[in-house]
């Protein structure tokens, strides 16, 4: 889209009519929602230069090789508004269809600003169709006179249709586009699609619902009724939601008047009321934030039974999982509870960052999606009134997530030219969200955060309404930054040429410190890689700034509970001048990892025996983390990380529990099924025992609905978890029990499990995942049958989780096979990627995963290949499960040989295959034996 005048948005709007199913009862249930997603999106904006591709040959441009600036629209036409209507026809309504049951008609009029002498007129469009009927009733007019067209379609390969003219169009702003057009209702996630639900209490017809406020809602015929909406300002398609229901909701206002609502399936209507609670707090408080009223009249969210991806941050209208939206305190967990209040928080952001400033294209992904992440922990931590502590989380999730994500070679930079289509779905990932988040982070602390919010608030007011790119954030920062903030050249800090190394190459530096005197430590950096021998795409690989960066430098002196900063010149050492030892980026402040010579880790550790509450959480998380990854990128001897968990016998927090057990549980991954890694269980076993934190039952039970305990909770939570994890006999007994007791107990075949099932939600998968595990075939059949008639979507994963607990290995292939079945399938096609993970983690099909994709490869394209980023994770899951040469040999051959796999992004996977590889041959000896001996001192 443009840049319209920020003072006059109202002149620019976009309006949405649905006629909608009205006033008959179905036999299923049935919603229906349509955004525009990034397919259609990553052509929108017009900042492209004039192409015509229109008589380019799909034999010479395939799908997957079409350049991204080909799918981009010409500038010389822009819309300035849409009046958009759809029909939809779903069996089971008493109508008579005429065979147009599960489709739906459109029609949209298009107001156009024509700024360049033109012949061809082009439009983003996917899978319509546009039959001699319907182009006879669209029409183009042009200063009042009719303009006739041919259409050229080249929706296969370009996404688009052109608008061929009888003659030339000069410029002008007073021309219409009026197309007709129709399509079946999709059944795969994306676009205008279908799904259904059960077992449901039907109300007298249906409901639409869209972005803009409901203006009035008519009869038009016995059979349908139209709902139409008010303008919303201009935004840009990708946005557009419409969502056609039977739902329900419940409703709330805002302390500046914006209407909230929450909508479900009926049965479901009281887990909305959390949702509806968090969304306003967190609405109210993002006014504040951003100093900008929320923009529009209203804000609706919706759980749905089927969805691709978390959420979808459409404007006024976002749509959810149901697994991400709804809240049962029977059957959510506190760490699930905290994952709802994250995702609204994410989506709300979005309303602001992404809606009311859009991006200029695909290649500043991370500009929407980075300060999203970044914003979703201030808005969670005031719905939680602080009790999450997500400043804290934050370490080790957004931030370890990303210096993990951005170890690899195959990465990519924040800001990257998108050449290929495909590479838009490739850029949402943990480098645009966690990176683009933790790098914000890093400039927040840097410039300090009364610095930062002005800087964003003239972000959002000079582009409201328009698009934007990563410069004019840097810009808008700068415009707002105070001379006494200095930077690296001891004068005031020049944003850009801080933030470029960070968001226009990949990587990240590794800090080491070394001792040079008594009185001085210096610092050097290089870039930290997992893979030394890895090689990074040609297109990254040769950065003008060398894979060097400007680094802020936090560090804490022991004795000192003060955090201190210098500037760290990418070209130069960083001297400190101390007499003791230091701890660099301490507070995970800096997106960077820190190292040390084995006699300065020596001495930390020795601190943390100590007295570790001396250092932050966070700093003690930062040091288990990067010893670790240190350690398994080759540079530290794994007896350094080893040895300084060992403070955990002392340590009662949640995070430094939940960094250890992840690293932990990543080591005993590189082990596979070789019988060794029971050293390491019994590691980890042997040091959760002696530790002072809580580990009952009893108290978890009774307080995990309180988030006033709620770390406290979840470090028990998570310490039991761990036990059973690494084959505590004594706790998969009580947890078989609680199965036993509370379930075979109080269940049969004709309740709905979570109705009847009184175990607390906390033990709910692990209760459920060690009866299946240690059970007969009567059991998991059971399970099975509960897993099929469950209703409640976090219920129902946790039953799927249990059921790839399995130890019999045809049992589990049948599951994945059950998965890939096109039609009748007992696994939606969202859960399908989440299911092959939990198989894939399975020691009982772990080395059988390879033979598994290479057999089954074709049937698994019949149901997986239309949902790339499921399929991806299930590749993903599948890759990670491979523990020899042998293996990753067998994989590249076959990858060679299927051009879908390729295009999947197996060949960036295997990295990480070579990585686990590589440390087995190198660690795996030396890991046990030094365990083996830490365990005769615990």
């Amino acid at each position: 889209m443009g840049h319209p005048s920020p003072e006059e948005p109202q002149k620019t709007k976009c309006q949405v009519r649905s006629v909608a199913l009205p006033i008959f009862c179905t036999l299923l249930g049935i919603v229906i929602t349509a955004f525009i997603t990034w397919h259609v999106a990553r052509a929108h904006y017009n900042n492209s230069e004039d192409t015509d591709v229109s008589n380019q040959s799909p034999l010479t441009q395939p799908e997957d090789t079409v350049p991204a600036s080909d799918l981009r629209l010409p500038t010389s036409v822009s819309p300035t508004s849409y009046d958009l209507a759809i029909k939809t026809y779903l069996p089971g309504y008493g109508y008579v269809a005429d065979g147009k049951n599960v489709t739906f008609e459109g029609q949209v009029s298009i107001k156009l600003n024509i700024t360049k002498s033109v012949k061809k007129i082009t439009l983003n469009s996917k899978d319509l169709n546009y039959t001699s009927e319907l182009l006879k009733k669209s029409s183009l007019i042009v200063n009042g006179e009719p303009i006739s067209f041919e259409l050229d379609d080249k929706q296969e390969i370009y996404e688009k249709i052109f608008f061929n003219l009888a003659k030339s169009v000069e410029p002008t702003s007073d021309a219409i586009l009026k197309v007709f057009f129709t399509a079946p209702l999709r059944t795969d996630m994306s676009g205008l699609y279908q799904t259904t639900y059960t077992n449901i209490i039907h109300p007298r017809g249906t409901v639409a619902v869209s972005n803009g406020i409901e203006d009035k809602t008519e009869e038009i015929q016995t059979e349908f009724i139209s709902s139409s909406f008010k303008p919303t300002p201009k935004m840009s398609s990708y946005l557009l939601a419409i969502f056609i229901s039977e739902f329900e909701y419940n409703e709330a206002t805002t302390k500046s008047g914006v209407r909230f609502r929450v909508w479900s399936r009926p049965e479901e209507k009281s887990s909305t009321k959390y949702a509806v609670e968090a969304g306003v707090k967190c609405l109210e408080y993002y006014e504040e934030y951003y100093k900008i009223p929320f923009p529009l009249p209203k804000q609706d969210m919706v759980a749905l039974p089927d969805f691709s991806a978390g959420a979808m941050e459409n404007w006024g209208l976002i749509t959810y999982r149901e697994s991400a939206l709804l809240y049962d305190p029977r059957i959510y967990p506190g760490s699930q509870k905290r994952r709802v209040a994250v995702v609204i928080a994410h989506e709300l952001a979005h309303q602001w960052f992404g809606n009311l400033v859009t991006l200029k294209w695909w290649n500043d992904l991370w500009l929407n999606e980075g300060f999203a992440t970044l914003v979703e922990y201030i808005g969670t931590d005031k719905i939680s009134d602080g009790n999450f502590r997500m400043r804290e989380w934050f370490t080790v999730d957004a931030l370890w997530t990303a210096l993990a994500a951005d170890s690899a070679a195959s990465t990519h930079p924040m800001t990257f030219k998108i050449d290929k289509a495909m590479e838009v779905l490739d850029s949402f990932d943990s480098v645009t969200y966690d990176k683009g988040g933790s790098v914000l982070a890093m400039i927040r602390e840097t410039i300090g955060e009364e610095n930062f919010n002005t800087g964003i608030n003239h972000y959002l007011t000079r582009h409201q309404y328009g698009n934007a790119e990563a410069d004019d954030l840097i810009a808008a920062l700068a415009d707002k930054l105070p001379d006494n903030v200095i930077g690296p050249k001891g004068d005031k800090l020049n944003i850009s040429e801080f933030m470029d190394p960070w968001t226009k190459q990949l990587g990240y530096p590794l800090l080491k410190a070394t001792r040079h005197n008594n009185t001085h430590v210096i610092v050097e950096q290089n870039r930290f890689k997992l893979l030394q021998s890895a090689k990074e795409e040609e297109k990254y690989s040769n950065p003008v700034w060398g894979f060097k960066w400007d680094v802020p430098v936090w560090y804490q002196v022991a004795g000192s509970p003060t955090i201190e900063m210098k500037w760290m010149k990418r070209d130069e050492q960083l001297i400190i001048k101390t007499d003791r030892p230091i701890i660099l980026n301490a507070d995970s402040k800096g997106f960077y990892r820190s190292g040390y010579t084995d006699q300065m880790w020596k001495e930390i550790i020795h601190m943390m025996k100590e007295n570790h509450e001396q250092f932050s959480p966070q700093t003690r998380s930062r040091l288990i983390d990067d010893s670790f990854s240190e350690a398994r990128a080759g540079l530290l001897n794994y007896s350094i990380p080893l040895q300084l968990v060992t403070y955990l016998k002392n340590e009662k927090d949640y995070l430094p529990w939940t960094a250890t057990i992840a690293k932990i549980r990543e080591l005993i991954e590189m082990y596979g099924t070789d019988p060794e890694k029971d050293v390491v269980h019994k590691f980890i076993l042997n040091l959760a025992a002696s530790a002072p934190a809580k580990r009952d039952v009893e108290f978890i039970s009774n307080n995990y609905l309180d988030d006033k305990q709620f770390f406290e909770v979840n470090a028990a939570q998570q310490l039991i978890m761990n036990d059973c994890g690494m084959g505590d006999t004594v706790c998969a007994s009580k947890m078989i029990k609680m199965f036993n007791d509370e379930v075979l107990g109080k269940c049969d075949s004709s309740r709905i499990l979570s109705e009847c099932s009184q175990i607390p939600a906390p033990f709910r998968a692990a209760a459920y995942c060690y009866s299946v595990k240690n059970g007969d075939s009567e059991v998991f059949e059971k399970v099975f049958h509960w897993y099929k008639t469950e209703r409640n979507q976090v219920e129902k994963g946790n039953l799927m989780s249990a059921l790839g607990c399995s130890r019999d290995i045809i049992t589990l292939k049948k599951l994945m096979l059950d998965a890939m079945k096109p039609e009748g399938s007992s696994f939606r096609l969202q859960d399908c990627a989440s299911l092959f993970g939990k198989i894939a983690s399975n020691d009982a099909t772990s080395d059988s995963m390879l033979n598994f994709l290479i057999d089954r490869w074709d049937d698994m394209m019949i149901r997986l290949a239309d949902d790339h980023s499921g399929f991806h994770r299930v590749l993903s899951t599948i890759v990670s499960t491979l523990k020899t040469r042998g293996g990753l040999d067998q994989l590249r051959k076959f990858r060679k040989k299927n051009p879908k796999a390729a295009e999947l992004g197996i060949d960036k996977m295997e990295e990480s295959a070579e990585v686990t590889i590589t440390w087995r041959e190198t660690n795996l000896k030396f890991v046990t034996k030094f365990v083996e001996d830490l365990n005769k001192d615990l």
